[in-house]
């Protein structure tokens, strides 16, 4: 039974086996009725032309308009075809054959178009759930991280006045802070495995980065607590990769992992809401009064909180045009093929802001954004400078609603206050109509604009 929605999208065959099924599928069904009938094969006599319909309502409907229709065009010319062969004759009885052979052409076009629109729209459902799915998962994630933050402030409050997501978003300014060139592992990749160790109580654990293939770079390990001879195949590594999870001793042992004399008490994977894992922590000395469930499941979520702000992180240091560009253009290729409406609000801060007003009011916004969303700073010579905000799968009724949120929020941000009015709201609606290019054109006019009161 499918438990995933992708599970049920249907799996087209290569173009060369359609072709090959349309010309069997066309061609067998005459076949069989000269098995039945030598005298009559496409049962004409009959009054009735199931035979020759079945091959183009089939075709249809499993491959689609322009192969029904093929077929069908094909059942025709058998048609003729059998008329020259028995009777000598292309057009023998025209007055009878003419309305089968438009009824033919008819039943592939129909069935294959009903086929087209049911599998349109399913791609379109399929990518509404990819969207929510992903929005859902960031909001479970952020969640579980408040659970486990509330949970030790309760136990440390005296002792410690930060929580987890204090540490968490300070170690996230330091990897934001990083040059586009610099890898955000190699420069503080330490830290953050030191960050693990201590909100995990981890004696010794090693960090290894995955590239972009999945594959683990041993020859950049960084380890805590000491280095230890370890396998890096070990079984446990190799299903952390496979499953996409986090994997524990226990785990392991009941999946019949060959776990004999292993090192390792547990994998951690820092995989993000897109499912790509940037590096894996590999555990191999904690108390033994905290290998239980619960602190595991906060190892678990530490790392996809992990994994989450490494895509954050090269998000932001690959914000060339080429690819923002790339980004609206695959949104607008969605709008295009699938009809999924999207916005794209541009935010002008007036030169009479101060930088440390604008990188105020940029960080407002970005603690605004959704899972899917997608934010950019573009600066141009004599022009304001603008951010551009990417909202996924929005409809333009959302934007009145957005921009007097933002404006609330920034309104009552110490600093900025009366410097709110020099900000500029407008936003295009990505339908599919305009490319991507002339989206981010900053000599076109935007659609609506929202002005502060």
């Amino acid at each position: 039974m499918a438990t995933h929605i992708d599970e049920l999208q249907p799996a087209l065959a290569p173009r060369w086996l359609r072709y090959l099924e349309t010309l069997i599928i066309t061609l067998a069904l005459p076949v069989i009725g000269w098995i039945i009938n030598p005298n009559d094969p496409l049962l004409l006599g009959s009054g009735l032309t199931w035979l020759l319909a079945i091959a183009p309502l089939l075709v249809g409907m499993r491959y689609g308009f322009a192969l029904g229709f093929v077929s069908a065009l094909l059942s025709v010319t058998i048609m003729g075809l059998e008329g020259v062969w028995y009777h000598g004759d292309l057009f023998v009885e025209r007055a009878q054959r003419l309305p089968i052979a438009i009824a033919l052409i008819l039943v592939g076009m129909v069935a294959g178009e009903m086929a087209d629109v049911w599998r349109r729209r399913l791609q379109q459902m399929a990518i509404l759930h990819r969207a929510q799915s992903t929005r859902l998962e960031e909001f479970v994630r952020h969640y579980q991280l408040l659970r486990v933050s509330h949970d030790q402030l309760a136990e440390r409050l005296a002792a410690n006045p930060f929580t987890l997501r204090d540490a968490l978003r300070a170690l996230e300014e330091k990897f934001l802070s990083l040059a586009s060139h610099q890898d955000p592992l190699a420069q503080h990749g330490d830290e953050l495995l030191g960050f693990l160790a201590l909100h995990a109580r981890i004696q010794q654990a090693v960090l290894l980065p995955v590239d972009q293939q999945q594959r683990l770079m041993p020859q950049a390990a960084m380890w805590f607590g000491g280095e230890t001879a370890l396998d890096w195949h070990d079984p446990m590594l190799m299903a952390c990769l496979e499953q996409r999870r986090m994997i524990c001793l226990k785990s392991a042992m009941a999946q019949g992992i060959n776990i004999d004399n292993a090192p390792l008490l547990a994998v951690v994977p820092l995989m993000d809401v897109e499912e790509q894992i940037h590096a894996v922590v590999a555990v191999t000395a904690m108390p033994f009064i905290d290998f239980h469930r619960g602190h595991l499941h906060l190892l678990a979520v530490l790392g996809a909180q992990l994994g989450d702000m490494l895509r954050h992180t090269q998000r932001s240091s690959q914000g060339s045009g080429g690819h923002q560009r790339s980004l609206v253009a695959q949104w607008v290729r969605h709008a295009r093929e699938h009809q999924l409406t999207s916005l794209l609000v541009a935010i002008d801060f007036a030169e009479s802001l101060s930088d440390a007003q604008l990188h105020q009011a940029v960080d407002n916004v970005a603690q605004q954004q959704r899972g899917l969303d997608r934010s950019w700073m573009v600066c141009q010579a004599g022009l304001p400078r603008r951010l551009y905000v990417l909202l996924p799968l929005t409809q333009p009724r959302a934007f009145t609603i957005y921009a007097e949120r933002l404006q609330e929020r920034l309104a009552s941000e110490p600093g900025l206050g009366e410097a709110c009015q020099a900000i500029r709201l407008s936003y295009q609606v990505i339908d599919g109509r305009l490319s991507a290019k002339k989206l981010l054109s900053r000599h076109d006019h935007a659609e609506v604009s929202h002005v502060p009161s």
